[in-house]
């Protein structure tokens, strides 16, 4: 399973209320939403750490980098190419 499916599944059954049925895809907006806050971020880093073994450092938790399902993405698989890359940042 690709990790933007498995983000998105993650966040309907760890994130989104009990009750709502809101669909998650991986342009909705999910801070400007309230579908994630600070508590919910946490966990998706988590989770993202414990699935890809990428470390997302401190200055790359920006709200555009956790805005979608595919920014979300998008910067894990930048951290994967720098980590991949010698003498690159981690």
């Amino acid at each position: 399973m690709a990790l933007k499916q498995e983000l998105v599944a993650f966040i309907r059954e760890n994130l989104v209320p009990e009750g709502l049925k809101e669909e998650i895809d991986e342009r909705q907006h999910l801070i400007d939403q309230g579908v994630i806050d600070s508590m919910g971020l946490l966990q998706i880093m988590t989770f993202i750490e414990e699935r890809t073994g990428v470390r997302i450092p401190d200055d790359e938790v920006t709200p555009e980098n956790f805005q979608t399902v595919a920014a979300i993405d998008e910067l894990v698989e930048r951290l994967r190419s720098r980590r991949a890359t010698p003498g690159a940042r981690p």
